[in-house]
């Protein structure tokens, strides 16, 4: 028996050694796992990568890094224009004078083969009628385009993002060019064939958006751009790019040229660069026929209507799709009292209320309250009723006020009739006070400072109303209204108990409390001071031995 388990033992050792050491062998010997190559990720700079991974799955030779710019500066110096340079690769459709910027031009069929054809036939075509002409030209073999150097190499354009300031640029260059109605140059719905309707002036995201989920308004129009491969890069290209030739045709003769007006090139759009909403913030945005504020009150509703301010949550948005997530219509259009098919069953009520979604009017406001300097308060006191999975119901009277007239900001928040002799200017804690020093809190320095990020914010200000709405964010449990003086919160040890409270699991114990709360608001205001033990507890020399019965209750 004591063999068997030796042998079995030495076994088990073996096979041990044998798998860690990546010994794995087979009859031909020991197979060696290559070790991929690191991912280089590059600036693109006017190159594109041909791998289609979707076309051809895993690719038996490395990527094709193609310089679009020089194969353009090369029909230019030729002496052709942006239209014939364009045309020499991509399709054109002459009866609609529109470029399509597919490549190739034709491929016969929807295999892998044929798309490897048809690029070698355009290419490689390409290379080997200039080379008869006794012209400079690319490379016909097929190490020369795929090089195993770029094998770990990614291209990955910035994506491109046509805000309001480059919406008003277009619009006044084509007031400046005589269009009376232009909107429907760019905008357009989809009516068994493309038509243009005022106040539908949707985003191209919506219809040729195609890995977004759609609900049944939209289901039928994203089927058929599906269907017809319509991506949102294919229509964006095919859109702009006709247009800026169009009129870079008409102002300016090379897109060589150092005065460019009009992007052709792929950096020149793909930049990188965005602007912030404190840039945006002055920038008219488009008129789409929205009001400037609502009036939301719900046929049937039970609850107060709700005036908003549509025009100061424009300045607050980098896109109408932040809130119009499906098409540009009031969200009761689709989210009824009870919800509606076209609403994909939502309604109204959870439309608004829902806390974590960024389309809802509480979820957006659960966002903002992440910012470094509300974190800190709100990471504490959560968004959400723990019962009901919905918002805290008496947050319900600051906006369900039945006032049309709209709504205006509480004056700002001051710490000046603060009674100074129960606002400590400093608290200090001695939980720990027989192993450190007490740790001084400066409490009045910090209601100051978050005074101060509430008065700047228009959200802060209008939900902060009242001082004691601040003082929730560290006494997060007490009401202003239940107390018996003014300005006397419970202390943390009236709730928090110094041993862990093993019938409430989700309170923590003091210390835990004290630290959660402290170390946790620097942590979510990424505050590098007060994360370190020493920086708010400064040891005692000589440390004070505690009972035993003590010692259990820290221990814990």
């Amino acid at each position: 028996m004591k063999k068997k388990i030796l042998y079995l033992f030495i076994i088990s050792l073996l096979l041990f050694v044998f798998i860690t050491l990546g010994g794995v062998y087979s009859t031909e010997g020991p197979i060696i796992q290559k070790k991929e190559k690191p991912v280089k990720e590059l600036k693109p700079d006017n190159n594109i990568s041909i791998s289609h991974v979707e076309v051809f799955g895993k690719l038996q030779r490395p990527p094709v890094i193609f310089d679009h710019k020089k194969h353009i500066d090369v029909l230019i110096k030729e002496g052709k224009n942006e239209w014939d340079t364009c045309k020499d690769c991509h399709p054109y459709k002459e009866d609609k004078k529109l470029l399509l910027f597919d490549f190739p031009k034709v491929v016969k069929g929807k295999d892998a083969d044929a798309y490897m054809n048809s690029y070698h036939d355009e290419c490689i075509g390409c290379h080997k009628e200039k080379s008869k002409e006794d012209r400079k030209s690319g490379p016909v073999t097929c190490g020369d385009c795929h090089m195993e150097k770029n094998t770990s190499i990614v291209l990955k354009y910035p994506i491109f993002e046509f805000d309001f300031k480059l919406h008003n640029e277009h619009e006044k260059k084509l007031k400046e060019k005589g269009f009376q109605e232009y909107c429907n140059l760019c905008h357009h719905v989809y009516n068994e064939e493309l038509v243009y309707e005022r106040g539908k002036e949707w985003s191209c995201y919506y219809c040729h958006d195609l890995e977004k989920k759609v609900g049944p308004v939209l289901e039928k129009t994203v089927q058929i751009t599906r269907e017809n491969l319509l991506s949102i890069k294919k229509v964006a290209h095919t859109r702009c790019l006709n247009c800026h030739l169009l009129y870079t045709k008409e102002d300016r003769k090379l897109i060589s040229d150092k005065d460019k007006k009009y992007p052709l090139d792929c950096k020149g759009c793909h930049t990188g660069k965005y602007l912030t909403l404190a840039e945006l913030e002055k920038v008219e945005r488009p008129d789409s026929g929205q009001p400037e504020r609502a009036f939301i009150n719900v046929e049937n509703a039970k609850m107060k209507g709700v005036s908003f301010n549509h025009k100061n949550h424009q300045q607050d948005s980098r896109t109408c799709r932040g809130c119009h997530h499906e098409t540009l219509e009031a969200c009761d259009e689709c989210h009824t009292l009870i919800g509606s098919f076209k609403g994909k069953w939502v309604n109204i009520a959870n439309a608004y209320h829902e806390p974590f979604s960024e389309k809802s009017c509480a979820g957006c406001h659960n966002k903002a309250k992440k910012d470094k300097k509300c974190a800190g308060c709100h990471s504490i006191i959560k968004p959400i009723d723990l019962e009901s999975k919905g918002p805290k119901k008496e947050m319900c009277a600051r906006c369900h006020t039945d006032k049309k007239e709209g709504l205006s900001l509480p004056p700002l928040l001051s710490t000046a009739g603060l009674d100074k002799e129960k606002v400590k200017k400093e608290v200090e804690i001695r939980v720990l006070e027989r192993e450190y020093e007490p740790s001084k809190f400066p409490h009045l320095k910090i209601i100051e400072e978050f005074v101060k990020t509430s008065n700047e914010s228009d959200l802060g200000r209008y939900f902060h109303a009242r001082i004691e709405t601040i003082c929730n964010g560290c006494h997060h449990q007490s009401r202003v209204e239940a107390e018996s003086k003014k300005d006397s919160p419970p202390y943390c040890r009236n709730c928090h108990s110094i041993v862990y409270d093993r019938q409430n699991r989700n309170r923590p114990k003091l210390i835990a409390a004290y630290h959660n709360q402290c170390i946790g608001c620097h942590k979510d205001m990424e505050l590098q001071k007060g994360r370190k033990c020493e920086d708010c507890h400064k040891e005692k020399e000589k440390r004070q031995k505690y009972p035993l019965e003590v010692q259990r209750v820290y221990t814990d």
